[in-house]
C-alpha cells in the first residue's frame, strides 16, 4: 500500500488533496506518543549540533515560520553554520491541530514539524533534534511531551517510537461535506 504522506509530498498530489479539501472531504488519523521528560534519546554521532534559534534561522531552509506559536522553540540542527533540519516544541500552549479541525492544549511539551534535510536523513539527527527539545521542555518544567504523528508518516513513527515515545492512542476525523465523524481510542 502506498502511504499517503508519500502521495501529497509532490505537487500533484498535494493539489489533489488541497482540492478534495476545499470541497469539504478530509479524513485523518493520528497517533498521539508520549513520553515522560527527559525523554532517554542517544547521544549525537555526527557532525550536527543543535541550538535554540531565532526562527529566520531555519526559514530559509522552508520551515514554516509563519504558524509559529508565541512562546514555541524553533531546535535546529545546524552543520557548522548551515541550519539542515529544525522541528518546533512548546509547553503548555494551544495549537490549532489542522488535519483534526481543533484545537488543543497541551500540558507538558508539544513536539512538531520535525524535518532533516535529505542529504543528513539515517544520521541521527532527527534523534539530535528531539533529544535537544526534551531537554529545553523539561528545563522549563515539562514532565511530559506529546507529539500528533499521521499514522501512515513511517518515518515520524520511527523517529518517537525508537526514543522513548509511546503511542498513547489515535485520533480519527472524517468530514464529508457537513458530516463529522471524530473518535480517539
Amino acid at each position: 500500500m502506498v502511504e499517503v504522506w508519500r502521495l501529497v509530498r509532490n505537487p500533484y498530489g498535494r493539489a489533489a488533496y488541497d482540492r478534495l479539501q476545499s470541497a469539504g472531504v478530509t479524513a485523518t488519523l493520528m497517533t498521539e506518543y508520549r513520553s515522560g521528560l527527559p525523554a532517554s534519546a542517544p547521544g549525537n554521532d555526527n557532525a550536527v549540533t543543535t541550538d535554540i534559534v531565532p526562527p529566520e534561522r531555519v526559514a530559509r531552509i522552508g520551515a514554516p515560520t509563519a504558524e509559529l506559536r508565541p512562546e514555541e522553540a524553533v531546535v535546529a540542527a545546524l552543520d557548522g553554520d548551515d541550519p539542515v533540519g529544525y522541528l518546533f516544541c512548546s509547553v503548555g500552549e494551544t495549537h490549532r491541530i489542522e488535519p483534526l479541525e481543533r484545537e488543543r492544549t497541551f500540558d507538558g511539551a508539544y513536539v512538531r514539524r520535525v524535518f532533516v534535510s535529505p542529504d543528513h536523513r539515517q544520521r541521527g539527527v532527527a534523534t539530535a533534534l528531539l533529544s535537544a527539545a526534551c531537554e529545553w521542555a523539561a528545563d522549563r518544567g515539562a514532565r511530559t511531551a506529546t507529539a500528533l504523528v499521521a499514522r501512515d508518516n513511517v518515518p515520524s513513527r520511527r523517529l518517537f517510537e525508537h526514543n522513548g515515545f509511546e503511542a498513547a492512542r489515535a485520533h480519527l476525523y472524517i468530514r464529508l461535506g457537513s458530516l463529522r465523524v471524530r473518535r480517539s481510542y
